[in-house]
């Protein structure tokens, strides 16, 4: 009895380390290769879309290298003790403007410091000044907090 429970479990462990095992896919297929290769069906392949927009991961660090949006994540640093910074809320209204919240996200509530809209076509980026409510360029948006 304990050989078949033994034989049962050997098993059982092999089948599984066999069966998570995926083989590597280094190769990403690109239209290049689909023009270049005869061999291929379209409707089965990984094509490479072309790059039209930018990323969220792009604009969050754009954001994050403002000047006062990076003095703003000291602050917040500083006054967690070194376990939160400055952090986003992203709201997409159309293809052509997203909107991102920045300030601290704390423990009740997310306190927003400021209201970036941004074009992910052609990368610009927008703030709202408060008082007028304005979306104002960064420059200027500058300029009236001088």
């Amino acid at each position: 009895m304990k050989t078949g429970y033994l034989f049962l479990y050997s098993s059982l462990i092999c089948l599984l380390a066999v069966s998570c095992h995926e083989p590597a896919t280094d190769k990403q297929i690109t239209a290049d290769t689909v023009a270049g290769n005869k061999n291929l069906a379209p409707d089965t392949l990984l094509i490479t879309p072309a790059r039209e927009h930018a990323t969220e991961a792009e604009v969050l660090d754009s954001l994050r290298q403002i000047p006062f949006v990076a003095e703003s994540n000291r602050y917040i640093d500083s006054f967690s003790h070194h376990k939160h910074g400055m952090a986003f809320l992203i709201d997409t209204v159309s293809d052509k403007e997203v909107n991102f919240r920045a300030g601290y996200n704390g423990d009740l509530r997310f306190e927003t410091y400021y209201f970036f809209t941004v074009n992910p076509q052609n990368f610009d980026i927008r703030i709202l000044e408060p008082i007028s409510g304005d979306h104002l360029t960064l420059a200027e948006y500058q300029k009236v907090q001088q």
